[in-house]
């Protein structure tokens, strides 16, 4: 497989305007009063709140030092906190700093903004126990891959394994403060958050903390046989009983006092609160009602363009015969897990020559893609993308090789364009491999501009040409219906009064995943990461919106690869300070 950085030679198309980048300059020093400023604030957000534990990405530690606390008081704390970093942003003389200090003071202050709000949020809040948000699980998988070479190493493993037991047993205790007050998680939620807690209840080698012997053996044997013992101990007496409390919670009374209805916008104070999640995990000043409303117009046209490509090839059955006929088509399913890697990559290849059309710089990082490690894949209910670290410089793109049958090949293409090139391993490679941003920027994450790109990225891959076959532009089209449907669902259920039920049928009326899914993604939206959803596709609409913002403000000195390396050049960031870098850009057309 060729590299990507064999495309490099292929120049930026020329471009006199703003959004021609120059040579990426060297990291900044900060040498200005206002800059060292600047920089103090950004150790406090990376390293001073309570509530969210240290960048696992983040020079000069790669790991995290603390867990996060799910108390009210941290949170309370942390709102207190935000509230002097935006008032001490506020105060910076913008003119004193440098474009990027610009843009990460930018960053801070619409972090901040939101983040100083969020105490009185607390109650109605129960991502610390649901399974997609919970930190507990993560933070199982962090020490999993923490090194254990030494004294020191150990030392600081086990000093993070002691704070488990406590974070468990403040879950609890977060639980009964809000059922004190009639707040409580749905009877829906209820299984999967029980059977999260019940995982971490073993009070041996089956628990997710305990330490496997093959993680110990370049330990000498003094510090690992004192290692294994105080870990082992941790994990038996400490762990697994706070976790087995938190179990005995879930199911007794709390269970039966559980509520039918699902959304934010069923506790007190919930509709503030989904407004303030809509705008936290959009990055963009909207309201559920306005994406509530996008969603349905974006369904609306989605199924007319499927309806036209089914008359396209011939078909004049319903739209459910269709899909049932691409549900048993062979040609849209792997035999064996290999198929499936190798159909990935296949395309993978067939678009990366086409990429210099719309991109002028590169990773330095290639990428592939790989199964997921077997342990793994009955976990997870699609893959994910891996980074290039220092342990390992390509990008991946891990796939579930399980259930095949149940894993339609139709959206292959898009898929790869979304988690590889020139999707998530651009805008990731790109962000770590940029000398001018600081650590802080290169780790930072938000969704809406995250998988947002990811989304864009398989529209930039159809206008290049990826999906020249009717039913690869079909698979894009249920793709885009997916994260579309999210808009109505997560809105409806959260904050218009639909029930669990209501969200369901909408999205098997409109969407080709298996029952299911649907029954799982229902509970993520309204249970779990409730307004988190919204995010790909308000994200990759906005990339949309501001490419054409971008091409009638400059007009013919409009370049495609200027546009997205400018993107890129910046990190991700909300998708609020991206309006405002575009903007800047190509006012006037210069």
């Amino acid at each position: 497989m060729s590299p990507l950085r064999r495309l490099r030679p292929l120049a930026l198309a020329a471009c006199a305007t703003p959004l021609v980048l120059s040579a990426q300059p060297a990291a900044t020093a900060y040498a200005t009063s206002p800059s060292r400023a600047l920089a103090a604030l950004v150790d406090t957000v990376m390293f001073g709140m309570r509530t969210t534990a240290t960048s696992p990405d983040v020079a000069p530690s790669p790991f995290p030092e603390r867990l996060p606390e799910v108390t009210r008081a941290a949170w309370a704390d942390d709102a207190a906190r935000w509230g002097r970093v935006l008032a001490a942003a506020r105060a910076l003389d913008e003119r004193a700093l440098d474009d990027q200090e610009r843009v990460t003071r930018r960053l801070v202050m619409w972090e901040a903004a939101l983040q100083a709000r969020r105490a009185p949020f607390w109650w109605m809040d129960f991502s610390a126990i649901t399974p997609y948000a919970s930190p507990i699980g993560g933070h199982a998988r962090a020490l999993g891959a923490r090194p254990l070479a030494g004294a020191a190493d150990t030392a600081s493993y086990l000093r993070l394994l002691r704070e488990v037991g406590p974070l468990i047993d403040s879950i609890r205790a977060g639980l009964e403060q809000r059922a004190a007050r009639g707040i409580r998680l749905s009877r829906h939620a209820l299984p999967a958050s029980v059977a999260l807690a019940r995982a971490y209840t073993a009070a041996g080698p089956a628990n997710p903390f305990a330490v496997p012997a093959r993680r110990l053996e370049r330990l000498d044997a003094d510090t690992r046989a004192a290692f294994a013992d105080a870990a082992a101990r941790e994990v038996t007496q400490a762990i697994a009983p706070a976790a087995a409390r938190l179990v005995a919670l879930l199911e007794g009374p709390y269970a039966a006092a559980a509520p039918d209805a699902v959304g934010v916008a069923t506790y007190p104070g919930g509709r503030a609160y989904y407004d303030w999640l809509v705008q936290w995990h959009t990055t963009l000043p909207v309201t559920p009602a306005e994406v509530h409303r996008i969603g349905l117009a974006e369904v609306a046209r989605i199924e007319r363009e499927m309806a036209a490509i089914r008359a396209e090839l011939g078909f004049t059955g319903t739209r459910e015969a269709f899909h049932a006929q691409l549900a048993k088509d062979p040609r849209f399913f792997a035999k064996v897990p290999e198929e499936f890697g190798q159909r990935l990559m296949t395309y993978a290849e067939r678009l990366r020559p086409l990429l210099p059309r719309a991109f002028g710089r590169f990773p330095v990082a290639d990428g592939d893609v790989r199964r997921l490690a077997p342990e793994l894949e009955p976990a997870m209910t699609f893959g994910f993308y891996q980074p290039p670290s220092a342990a390992d410089p390509m990008g991946h793109y891990f796939y579930n090789g399980t259930k095949l049958e149940e894993r339609s090949l139709l959206t292959a293409a898009p898929l790869i364009a979304h988690e590889l090139w020139p999707g998530h391993h651009f805008q990731v490679a790109l962000a770590r491999e940029n000398p001018a941003l600081p650590p802080y920027r290169r780790s930072r994450f938000y969704t809406a501009f995250g998988e947002g790109w990811g989304d864009y990225a398989s529209i930039v891959a159809g206008d290049l040409g990826l999906y020249p076959d009717p039913y690869e532009r079909y698979g894009r089209l249920a793709m885009d219906m997916f994260i579309s449907c999210r808009l109505v669902v997560d809105t409806g259920m959260n904050g218009l009064g639909w029930s669990l039920e209501r969200g369901r049928r909408y999205m098997r009326a409109h969407v080709l995943e298996s029952e299911a899914q649907i029954l799982t993604e229902s509970l993520r939206y309204s249970t779990d990461l409730p307004g988190q959803a919204l995010a790909y596709k308000m994200g990759s609409r906005e990339f949309v919106r501001l490419r054409a913002q971008a091409q009638r403000a400059m007009g013919a000195r409009f370049a495609l690869p200027a546009f997205h390396d400018a993107l890129l050049a910046d990190g991700t960031l909300p998708m609020e300070v991206v309006r405002a870098r575009v903007a800047e850009r190509t006012r006037g057309g210069r």
